[in-house]
């Protein structure tokens, strides 16, 4: 994964939200708390707990004015240094009477008062008491501070997962040329079955790759990309292990078995023609369930990596 803040600043401290007005004392509150939540789920910080440390900051009575590093009595700042607070994260509540919406600001500020982040939020004036809402509002609100970190995130994975379902699509279409292409020569011609040999081992290194992290990558990219493009990508891989592995390739390894056995048998020349057309048949009719196999996941692969492309481009 892509390393998403320095070591320095990866302890922070949330202060509690300043409202605009004292009526909206306890919606701040709620914000606070849900912030806080959302970042301590993000994983990206190790956050200090407020209640444990409120007293010591002594802020409940000046919460109110308290939005920058600068307005902190010297007592507090001693104090965030002693509990190794690297950030401090401030918040306001603003009640947009107008328009009809609260602007929810926060600031990710260290303590030689360098703005590391910030970015704001609406939450419209009938949804706030929503507590599903205000939760959904401050995830947002956290992607939207680490925009460049979960764009570099997902990049990787969509590296990762277009490099090995790309690889594998190269690799099955290479099984199924070369076996449509000489199957028959590899009966007589040890050259021919060497190169079927190849083509296999090459394809079992990456459906193996596929087979034994393909959990984990899905994991990993639903987590970052969301359950719909996760979804899809469960699609593709169970394609790959279903559609093509268990139905088409593991027939033709079994084919390949077929030729080794003709090659090496001692059956008269009557039989080893039937041995031979059965051979055939199998390698034709495989073939081509392969391959129209192969062209409808080939065409769910390219519709799904260029529709991530244009979501990272945005």
């Amino acid at each position: 994964m892509a390393e998403t803040v320095s070591q320095n600043d990866s302890i922070v401290y949330v202060w509690d939200f300043s409202v605009s007005d004292t009526s909206i004392r306890e919606i701040g509150n709620m914000l606070t708390n849900d912030f806080e939540t959302e970042l301590i789920n993000s994983g990206l910080y190790t956050v200090l707990e407020r209640r444990r440390y409120n007293r010591v900051l002594a802020h409940r009575d000046q919460e109110n004015k308290i939005t920058d590093i600068q307005k902190l009595p010297a007592t507090s700042m001693d104090s965030l240094k002693a509990i190794k607070a690297g950030v401090v994260i401030f918040g306001e509540v603003k009640d947009d009477i107008n328009s009809g919406q609260y602007e929810v600001t926060v600031t990710f500020q260290n303590l030689n008062e360098v703005i590391l982040r910030k970015g704001s939020i609406l939450i419209g004036r009938g949804l706030i008491a929503d507590n599903q809402t205000r939760k959904d509002s401050m995830k947002e609100l956290v992607n939207i501070l680490h925009a460049k970190e979960l764009l570099a995130a997902k990049k990787e994975l969509f590296d990762l997962v277009s490099q090995t379902l790309s690889t594998y699509m190269v690799r099955v279409k290479d099984v199924q040329k070369e076996f449509k292409d000489i199957a028959r020569f590899a009966l007589n011609d040890q050259r021919y079955f060497e190169e079927l040999g190849k083509k296999i081992f090459a394809y079992n290194d990456i459906f193996n790759e596929l087979h034994n992290n393909g959990a984990k990558y899905l994991a990993d990219f639903t987590t970052q990309w969301g359950a719909p493009r996760g979804q899809e990508l469960e699609a593709i891989i169970s394609g790959i292990m279903d559609d093509i592995h268990k139905t088409h390739i593991l027939k033709l390894d079994k084919v390949r078995i077929a030729i080794s056995e003709y090659r090496t048998s001692s059956a008269n020349k009557s039989e080893k023609k039937n041995m031979k057309n059965e051979i055939m048949n199998s390698v034709n009719e495989t073939t081509d369930d392969l391959k129209r196999q192969i062209d409808i996941l080939d065409l769910k692969l390219i519709t799904f990596l260029t529709h991530l492309r244009l979501e990272m481009s945005r």
